[in-house]
């Protein structure tokens, strides 16, 4: 393996249901030890809760504020702060603040910024195509859950 250096810019760019996102360090240069991608969110954005079967994810929030449940434990942290979300737990996180906040997400093993690929290349239209997103990401081993309090 060999270093890596993105520079601020040189991220790969996706947009994600209207959240843009960068690639800042993929598998495929890692070997697929791991991979780092960043979002920016939106006031009240977040996804909706989810379990990773294949990976972990260390979030560090570079701008803002979130409240975040993992495991079923909510809590809300700050900028600075560094959150762990194991493979297997369910987990989901929303931005708090009124102006764009931003995270890193260190992704271990790599693969998943595969996910990110697919949903980037279709229109924004397709992403609201909820089967097509569901069964893009049961290919990346993610299952999407109900909101808290809603049963299916």
């Amino acid at each position: 393996m060999k270093p890596i250096l993105t520079p601020a810019n040189g991220a790969k760019r996706v947009n994600i249901l209207g959240i843009p996102m960068a690639i800042r360090i993929h598998g495929r240069d890692t070997g697929g030890v791991l991979s780092v991608v960043e979002s920016r969110d939106v006031p009240g954005g977040g996804p909706p809760p989810h379990i990773h079967r294949r990976e972990d994810e260390t979030f560090q929030i570079l701008e803002g504020e979130y409240e975040w449940t993992v495991g079923g434990k909510t809590f809300v942290a700050q900028k600075g702060a560094t959150v762990f979300a194991p493979r297997g737990v369910p987990h989901t996180y929303r931005y708090l603040g009124q102006t764009p906040g931003r995270l890193s997400c260190v992704i271990t093993p790599a693969g998943f910024e595969g996910f990110f690929e697919e949903i980037g290349a279709l229109s924004p239209q397709q992403q609201q195509h909820i089967p097509r997103v569901m069964a893009i990401a049961k290919q990346f081993g993610l299952e999407f859950l109900p909101p808290p309090g809603v049963q299916l």
